[in-house]
């Protein structure tokens, strides 16, 4: 799958021979803003191997925190013991390079962390770290020194717009696609491919249209009411809470770009995924809006 955008950070990733790529690469950016296939083709020059074939490469360790694999129940973070086990994979190729990809630094936890800094620290192994963060502030302080850094920044509407043509997109479906996507082409893509999502997305503009609505203490306790039926008690709860508000953001900044509340949504996404109670972080959003 082509990479929509980026290119100056393809260009400066791919251009490195291997001995030159950093030991330790941190990718910062917007929720589908494309870090993971950036992630997947930086693997590939290393590994010398085709992006398709990164996706299942045996040297590309992909660490997420995953779910519990006696309960399915979604974890919040990385299990200290499964950053440890990564040792025991280095046998895969003796003499060859070995990535370790971690999908979402918020997943790691202060033991993990210490856990993947003690393997970093390994000699004689060609070992490759990419890590994909929000921000920097979502990596531990002794990792973040260690690594070299690129931050993907949305893609411009032209180039959305260019990508999703190339893959057969409608035109007439591209401008919702836009809106929604607010330029992070994994949101725009599925919002077009995906029509269940599209639906949801759809429901959820009626429900935010609804918020703007509110008058009464009483229409705004109900609507959060509404929204905690199940959201506060799961991980997965607290990733769709994120992307709605994602949703609200882009609604939001195409009507009032000024609005106080778009920072606010701004700043309460990466803080779904700490140890902050969900409900109150929702509450200060919709007071802000409603008042």
């Amino acid at each position: 799958m082509e990479i929509i955008g980026h290119k100056k950070t393809l260009a400066y990733l791919l251009g490195m021979a291997p001995e030159q790529f950093p030991h330790t690469l941190l990718i910062t950016g917007p929720v589908s803003v494309g870090k993971t296939m950036i992630a997947l083709a930086a693997a590939a020059r290393l590994l010398g191997c085709s992006e398709g074939q990164a996706e299942t490469h045996p040297s590309i360790i992909r660490l997420k925190a995953g779910s519990d694999p006696k309960t399915g129940t979604p974890r919040s973070s990385i299990p200290v013991q499964m950053v440890r086990d990564v040792k025991s994979l280095f046998h895969i190729q003796s003499d060859g390079p070995l990535v370790i990809l971690i999908e979402r630094a918020q997943e790691l936890q202060q033991e993990s962390s210490n856990a993947l800094l003690k393997i970093m620290e390994e000699p004689g192994r060609k070992l490759y770290f990419i890590i994909l963060a929000l921000s920097e502030d979502s990596v531990l302080q002794t990792i973040k020194s260690r690594s070299a850094h690129v931050h993907l920044s949305p893609v411009t509407d032209s180039e959305l717009r260019a990508g999703m043509l190339a893959r057969g997109v409608h035109e007439t479906d591209v401008r919702g696609a836009l809106e929604i996507g607010r330029g992070r082409p994994g949101v725009a893509i599925r919002y077009a491919e995906d029509a269940a999502y599209r639906e949801r997305v759809i429901s959820e503009r009626m429900r935010f249209s609804d918020v703007r609505r509110c008058k009464t203490t009483f229409e705004v306790e109900k609507l959060i009411g509404d929204f905690f039926a199940k959201k506060d008690r799961h991980i997965e709860g607290r990733a769709e809470l994120a992307e709605i508000l994602e949703w609200w953001m882009a609604w939001l900044s195409a009507s009032e770009p000024t609005h106080p509340a778009i920072a606010q949504i701004a700043k309460t996404i990466p803080l779904l995924f700490e140890n902050m109670h969900p409900r109150l972080l929702m509450e200060r959003i919709v007071i802000e809006l409603v008042s």
